[in-house]
């Protein structure tokens, strides 16, 4: 009695320990992927440079493109290094200063900190899907490849949907969802910058916030329709039946060579 106990206490707890790496792993999916994103948003000048055209920033800072190339350089350096506050210099009409006040620089070092933060995550997640992948599906060899697939089927499609949700979000009240997202991400209020004389919101407008959250977010349910779309493809062709071979046929008797 104790034994059967025994066994069916440690099936319980097998099963319980599959689910929550099964769920871990479908929720890695779109962290991963939507993290990934952000950091190649983050890590690339020509998005930073879209922003400066588009929105007129050399009129509008009296910043010329040049110094405003390498303050964007600059930034994205900042958010690789150890450095705890951004010392980026330009010459506006003939006097060398600082690029952002006292207030904007403490807030860009409380955005390096939220970068490091989703940076990690993304890091982690990634560790975590390779892990997952290799101990349970090559290593210890647990579930078959149509597991894995359909597992896969589950987080893209999971992902997908929760783009989708948020995007819809985004669509009907980015005013808000911005603001609410500064007020969960930072406990203090240097984010609230003033755009008329803070070169931080004149050279990134709301505006930028939008197009980009809303191209990280299209790009991010793509991978998931395509992590989806490659799973099912995966399901199908596993699922089509071996081909029967026709037995091999044998000689007829008295038709071997003459001796």
């Amino acid at each position: 009695m104790r034994a059967g106990r025994r066994t069916g206490s440690y099936n319980l707890a097998v099963t319980a320990i599959r689910w929550i790496t099964t769920a871990l792993f479908i929720l890695s999916v779109p962290v991963f992927l939507l993290l990934s994103n952000v950091r190649i948003a983050a890590m690339e000048q020509r998005v930073y440079g879209y922003s400066f055209s588009h929105y007129d920033v050399e009129a509008i800072t009296g910043v010329d493109r040049e110094q405003l190339d390498r303050a964007a350089a600059e930034m994205i350096q900042y958010f690789k290094d150890d450095e705890p506050l951004l010392t980026t210099r330009v010459r506006i009409e003939g006097q060398e200063q600082p690029l952002f006040s006292p207030r904007e620089t403490l807030h860009m070092r409380d955005v390096k900190k939220l970068f490091q933060r989703a940076f990690f995550f993304q890091e982690a997640s990634f560790v975590y899907l390779v892990t997952y992948v290799v101990t349970v599906f090559l290593w210890a060899r647990e579930r078959s490849l149509r597991k894995l697939a359909r597992e896969c089927l589950y987080a893209g499609v999971f992902t997908a949907a929760l783009l989708a949700v948020a995007a819809a979000a985004m669509l009907a009240g980015f005013d808000s969802l911005f603001r609410q997202f500064h007020l969960v991400s930072f406990s203090n209020d240097f984010w609230e910058l003033d755009p008329a004389v803070d070169h931080l919101v004149q050279m990134f407008p709301e505006g930028f916030w939008f197009r980009v959250s809303l191209l990280v977010g299209f790009v991010t349910l793509v991978e998931g329709l395509a992590l989806a779309g490659a799973a099912y493809a995966t399901l199908g062709w596993l699922s089509q039946p071996e081909p029967v071979r026709p037995p091999a046929r044998r000689p007829a008797e008295g038709t071997g060579a003459a001796s």
